[in-house]
């Protein structure tokens, strides 16, 4: 790295199933990074192949360098029938929570999702004063877009639904991450308590709450309409849920995907991943999101709620 140049940590979480999409997010970071900073890309996985590492690799270039961190042994932490997944969900999910122990060179980390498309300097997020927060992090659309999910939020976890953050897109303050035990009281809370509607997110945002600093939602955006947005705000889109471009046709912000996607080396991968994609895959999406909702009102319905998760009564958070 260049002594002038600022160095940005990113961090992703992969698997041989995500790196397509890593690769289109990482083409789009570097066509609109500045030169004047040096990316270092840091890989969580605990099982990508050999192909998929050289494949990644391609994108080191004078001012981004990737590396690959195994962290099976920082899973081993976490008890297999601890870790709760649904429908497209892997076990990567939860690399994330590692990523201040991992890294402690590092003050602040930018933590992203491969299903993304970054259309301007991602410098520029990170470059967010996340002053005495755990996160910067950005509101999940989903939450006020769908009354279920809201209610969710509020009953079960007492976090107010326009306070609920999406744990794709988070600007790690890691000196306060560790003062707050995070890590340690992530996994003590898997013990005590399962989630499945948004596993990883639900116990961030349980933690989590009053301690984030939110950034414009242009900075993780939905291909969904929410709120009325201005396209010009737009900085970074989040294909989440079914709003999958390498899936289906029509989905909002597309051509972003397929601008990038055709300057990786997976192109054709994933034409064939949206060419293979069948009526009866169209179908299990969508009951899987059925299922999701009618996951999120048994859970309403359980008589469990934030005010019990550690065997005794809190106050109210909303």
């Amino acid at each position: 790295m260049c002594e002038t140049k600022k160095e940005i940590p990113l961090v992703f979480s992969a698997d041989d199933n995500y790196c397509p999409f890593l690769g289109v997010a990482l083409r789009s970071i570097l066509d609109n990074a500045s030169p004047e900073n040096f990316y270092k890309v840091y890989v969580l996985n605990t099982e990508i192949s050999q192909e998929n590492i050289d494949r990644i690799s391609q994108f080191n270039c004078e001012n981004m360098l990737i590396k690959f961190i195994d962290v099976a042994s920082r899973m081993d932490k976490i008890n297999k029938d601890m870790i709760h997944l649904r429908d497209y969900y892997t076990k990567a999910i939860y690399y994330r929570i590692f990523i201040p122990s991992l890294f402690p060179q590092y003050d602040k980390v930018l933590y992203l999702d491969c299903d993304i498309v970054v259309l301007e300097d991602i410098a520029n997020l990170y470059n967010y004063d996340v002053e005495d927060n755990i996160f910067v992090a950005i509101h999940e659309e989903t939450m006020t877009y769908m009354d279920v999910f809201g209610r969710y939020s509020e009953e079960f976890l007492g976090v107010k639904r326009e306070s609920y953050f999406n744990s794709g897109i988070l600007l790690i303050n890691s000196i306060e991450y560790k003062k707050q035990n995070i890590e340690e009281r992530f996994i003590e809370l898997m013990h005590k308590q399962k989630f499945e509607v948004a596993p990883d997110q639900d116990y961030l945002n349980y933690l989590c709450k009053d301690k984030v600093k939110f950034a414009e939602i242009g900075w993780n955006k939905t291909p969904f309409m929410d709120k009325p947005f201005d396209d010009k705000d737009l900085k970074l889109i989040h294909y989440k849920l079914n709003l999958k471009p390498w899936r289906y046709d029509g989905i909002r912000y597309e051509k972003y995907f397929w601008q990038y996607a055709e300057k990786t080396c997976y192109y054709k991968d994933l034409l064939k991943m949206k060419e293979d994609f069948t009526e009866a895959d169209k179908k299990a999406d969508d009951e899987a999101f059925v299922t999701l909702q009618n996951t999120a009102v048994r859970y309403m319905n359980s008589g469990i709620s934030y005010k019990t998760f550690f065997g005794k009564k809190v106050d109210d958070a909303i």
